[in-house]
Order: C-alpha cells, then sequence, then structure tokens
C-alpha cells in the first residue's frame, strides 16, 4: 500500500496524457536509464529488506527508541526526545515509520514473494514470510487494526481498508507455519544476498536450519502475544520453543552494521547527530544494584568514579548521566530481530504458567541470563554463582524475576513493550509522575498516521495513546 497523494495522482494521469500523445514521435526507450532496473534479482531484494527492516522498523530511532523512552531505557533530556518521555508523540511524528514500513518493506517482501513463487525457489519465500510476519507483526502490535489482506496494490486501491488485529494475528501465524514448512524442504538454493544469515560455506542446508529456528522462535513470540485472548497461549508457546527455536546465541536472527560512512547503525548516527536522549535512571538503578555486569556493553561511565554509572531522572536535562552503549549505540552495533536469550525467557515464562513450582524454571532463567552475558562478552561466573543464590530466594515473585530479566536482556528492544502491556506491568515500571507529561499514565500504542488519516477514510478515528489494542484485552474483562 502506498499512500499516494491527490497531486502526486494528478501528475501521473498528465504523464500519461503527454506520454500518450508523445508515443507517436518520440522513440520512449530512447532514455532508458541502465543504472534504474525495471526488475531486481531476489539476491538483491534480500539484502535491501533486511538492511531497511533493520534500520527504519525493528531498530528504529521512530519506533524501538520511542518505546524505550517509555520503558525507561532512555530518558529524553532536550527536544523531541524530551516530549516523547512526557508522551507528547503526534500522528504526524509517526509517518515516516508507517510509510516505510509499507511502502519500504512490505510491497517489497510481496515482490520477493512473487519472484520466489514464480521460481518454486523455497529459500527465498521462507525469508519472505519471516519477514513479512515480522514486519506486520510489528506494525499491528504498535497500532492494532492496519491494513493488511487488501493492501500493496497500488493505484488499483488507494483508499485501503483497515484489517482488524484479530484477523491479522492468524495470518501472521500461517506466514510462520509455511515458512517452517518451506525450510523444512528439500533441496534448498542457497541465498547469496542474505546478510542475516549468511553462510560462510554457502551452505544451503546450514542457512535454511539457521531460518528455520528463527521461524519457530518467532512464532514462539507472536503466539504468546495472545496470552490475554488465549489462556493456552504459554502451552503452544512452549512446544514451539522446544520444537525448534534458537538453540544457541549463534543462531540469534541480527542485523550487522558496518562502521563506515552510509553503513552505520541507526541509534549510532541518532546520538552523533542529535544526542538527545540518555540512560534513564529506573534502568541504570536497575542494573546498579543487581551489580549487573551488563553495565559495561550497556551504557557508557561517567566522570564520577564513585557512582560510574547515572541514570536521567524525569525532567532532567542529563549533563552528568551516563548514554547508551556499545551494545546498542556504536557505529556497527548490531540490530537484534530475535535472540537465543529471548527464547530462554520465553520457556522460563511458559514453564512458569504451566507449573511455577517447575525446577526447570530457574534453570532457564539462568540459562537466559548467561546467554545474554555471553552475547556482550560480559560473563562472569562468580556473577552466576551469585544470582543462583539468589533465585533460590525467589519464590513469590519469581514470574516478575523472569520478566525483569527479559526485560534487562531485550534492552532497546520494542519487544519489551509487548510484553510490558501483555503482562500487565509486571516488572513494575512507573509512570512518568511530572506536569509536563500529557497523562501520568505509560502509553500503551501509537497514533495513527497523519499521512494515512488524512489520505484514507478508513483509517480508525477518536484513537489515543492510552486505548488499547485488542490482545492487550483481557478476554470479557475489557482490560
Amino acid at each position: 500500500m502506498k499512500n499516494i497523494r491527490f497531486k502526486f495522482i494528478g501528475v501521473l494521469l498528465l504523464m500519461a496524457l503527454v506520454l500518450g500523445s508523445c508515443k507517436k514521435w518520440i522513440d520512449t526507450g530512447m532514455n532508458t536509464n541502465p543504472d534504474a532496473p525495471k526488475d531486481v534479482p531476489m539476491s538483491s531484494l534480500v539484502p535491501a529488506i533486511e538492511a531497511n527492516m533493520a534500520y527504519t522498523l525493528i531498530g528504529s530511532n521512530d519506533y524501538s527508541r520511542v518505546t524505550s523512552e517509555w520503558m525507561q531505557y532512555y530518558q529524553g533530556i532536550a527536544r523531541q526526545s524530551q516530549g516523547e518521555s512526557n508522551y507528547i508523540w503526534h500522528d504526524g511524528d509517526v509517518d515516516n515509520v508507517w510509510n516505510t514500513a509499507y511502502a519500504g518493506i512490505m510491497e517489497n517482501l510481496v515482490i520477493l514473494t512473487s519472484k520466489a513463487k514464480a521460481t518454486n525457489d523455497k529459500m527465498n519465500l521462507g525469508i519472505a514470510d519471516v519477514l513479512m510476519a515480522e514486519s506486520i507483526g510489528f506494525v499491528t502490535d504498535i497500532w492494532g487494526d492496519v491494513p493488511y489482506s487488501q493492501a500493496f496494490q497500488g493505484l488499483a486501491q488507494l483508499n485501503t481498508p483497515f484489517d482488524k488485529q484479530q484477523d491479522i494475528y492468524p495470518k501472521i501465524l500461517s506466514l510462520l507455519d509455511d515458512a517452517i514448512a518451506n525450510f523444512s524442504s528439500t533441496p534448498l538454493v542457497y541465498e547469496i544476498g542474505d546478510l542475516i544469515y549468511p553462510n560462510a560455506g554457502e551452505d544451503p542446508a546450514a542457512q535454511g536450519a539457521a531460518w528455520l529456528k528463527a521461524a519457530y522462535g518467532m512464532k514462539a513470540r507472536y503466539t504468546l502475544h495472545l496470552c490475554k485472548q488465549d489462556a493456552t497461549s504459554w502451552s503452544k508457546a512452549l512446544v514451539l520453543i522446544n520444537d525448534g527455536a534458537l538453540a544457541s546465541n549463534d543462531d540469534d536472527m541480527q542485523f550487522a552494521f558496518g562502521a563506515n560512512v552510509g553503513q552505520q547503525n541507526p541509534l549510532f548516527q541518532f546520538m552523533d547527530q542529535r544526542g538527545d536522549i540518555a540512560m534513564g535512571k529506573p534502568f541504570i538503578d536497575m542494573l546498579n544494584l543487581r551489580q549487573d555486569p551488563r553495565r559495561a556493553p550497556y551504557a557508557t561511565i561517567t566522570a564520577d568514579t564513585a557512582n560510574p554509572y547515572v541514570g536521567a531522572g524525569w525532567g532532567s536535562t542529563g549533563e552528568d548521566a551516563s548514554l547508551p552503549g556499545s551494545a546498542v549505540a556504536a557505529p556497527n552495533s548490531v540490530v537484534q530481530f530475535l535472540t537465543y536469550a529471548e527464547c530462554l525467557f520465553i520457556k522460563a515464562e511458559c514453564e512458569y504458567q504451566a507449573n511455577s513450582k517447575d525446577p526447570q524454571i530457574k534453570l532457564d532463567i539462568i540459562a537466559g541470563l548467561t546467554a545474554s552475558l555471553n552475547k556482550w562478552s560480559v560473563y562472569n561466573a562468580a556473577y552466576i554463582i551469585g544470582y543462583t543464590a539468589y533465585l533460590d530466594t525467589v519464590t513469590a515473585t519469581l514470574y516478575k524475576e523472569i520478566m525483569t530479566q527479559k526485560y534487562i536482556a531485550l534492552y532497546n528492544q520494542a519487544e519489551t513493550f509487548n510484553d510490558w502491556r501483555r503482562t500487565n506491568n509486571v516488572i513494575g515500571l512507573a509512570a512518568n509522575p511530572t506536569i509536563s507529561a500529557v497523562e501520568n499514565v505509560i502509553p500503551r500504542r501509537f497514533p495513527y498516521s497523519l499521512g494515512e488519516k488524512s489520505y484514507n477514510s478508513n483509517t480508525p478515528v477518536n484513537v489515543t495513546l492510552w486505548n488499547n489494542v485488542w490482545w492487550d484485552v483481557v478476554t470479557g474483562k475489557g482490560k
């Protein structure tokens, strides 16, 4: 779906008339641009889509950074970011991420799917399935009802209907089922353009196996989102994790940016060009209280050697606060789509919901913590021993501990916002209490795009940041 402006439609019509009248005497092939090919091979489409997703959706400054402020990883200390921490987030602020998700990512995924089907390329078809599931999943999780089933038709559908979120979720899960089937097919053809799971030996079986694990893990994630609507979600997600999700940090689904100009991580670029966020006080206080080794990659140190990690509080200008660290804000920091640590915490949560006394729960919490420490090269055996002893004292708050450790492991990831909503803030985040906040309540969604509201009469109206999306409401209870 493209958000076509009326004046642009007029230009198109004018061009059609001019070209139609000029066709008789102008050779329309004389100005063909060889640098703008009409057809793009799948080996070029795949990396372009992956990079666009990592930069403008999964790791977007208009998406994950904003939700990370609301989840108090960060505090906005100036300009627009300060407004975002005060829950000032308008329809015009989301135009970029909305338009890019549809016209820049999902429309190209439709093209990739069509090409893969035409050549019976199961590898590329599976890749398209997983990336489409995550793309439309991100979009519907933040906006609720969105265009999907009748989108991507260009001029044939300029006033696209919105699908109900409860109708979109089965399609997300179906896409992932299709991906699992496609990656389980033989033989697979190696995709040389893949930047998420490139294989040094160009082994299609290894590449397909990596994507297969991602499909299982992604389906577990999206199944778990439905826990307020379907009490069997935990048991279903546990089966998926055990059936074949990510099995080590080497399986992490992520996109690696480069250190060169033009190839750098989006948050690095934001900090380099604007720098109007600092580490949030609630998150840094949590890490300090736990003496968490991940402070080093997660945040920069301050000049105060006695208190090196400091978070900015509400209304702070952040002069003495830590900034986002190398894990997320270096030029070549990866953007994480799905990690082994997340899968382990999904497993622990599902086990807890099945039997809160299951001894395997604590083993999986420790395994998730270990995976996260190893990912950032800060594993400390003594810390794990101390944490294991602490975990043995946790009884009534074990569920909170699972979700707290997941919250720490998923630093800077928008999935935390989904967890916060579906678990009813079990980790205990407090809303912005100041008079500068629009409401002293943490938002639960994004507003609809101004452009979409202006040009698509089907766009839902009277939606605020504090309205729940469909899956964020307990069936029969209204909240």
